[in-house]
């Protein structure tokens, strides 16, 4: 009983000792750029723009949500975007995009990035959301 017990302990050992030298990820979003100015229904709107740091010790693809929300509270989500990122390195986001539907409520709207570490294609989910900016008013639909 006592040869099990010290083995199990030795077991759950080796696997903590495994799981801290694995390394972190993390990252931040350096800056960012919303689109300004006015926008048209069923155009794909550009102009969104996010700079991302890993602050992690390992290189990681991490996932970015551009999210837009309309004056009575409805949301929209572009679809996401990944970007890779060395340890210490800035990288460059180019332009997730929007398509602004035929529909949409007229008026200003709220702009938002999420930074995810991970994304489960399967079920469109993002997990592990490391950082987060907005700006109420970035646009407008017009």
């Amino acid at each position: 009983m006592k040869r099990v017990l010290i083995g199990i302990l030795l077991l759950l050992l080796c696997v903590s000792v495994d799981s801290a030298s694995a390394g972190s990820i993390s990252a931040q979003i350096d800056s960012f750029d919303f689109p300004s100015g006015d926008w048209y229904r069923g155009s794909d709107q550009g102009g969104a723009n996010v700079w991302i740091k890993n602050t992690g010790d390992i290189g990681h693809t991490f996932w970015v949500s551009y999210e837009v929300m309309d004056r009575r509270g409805k949301w929209y989500t572009a679809l996401p975007e990944s970007v890779y990122a060395e340890p210490g390195s800035d990288t460059y986001f180019v332009s997730p995009r929007w398509h602004i539907p035929d529909d949409a409520q007229l008026g200003s709207y709220q702009a938002d990035f999420y930074l995810y570490g991970y994304y489960n294609s399967r079920t469109g989910e993002l997990s592990d959301q490391l950082d987060q900016v907005d700006q109420v008013g970035a646009f407008s639909v017009v």
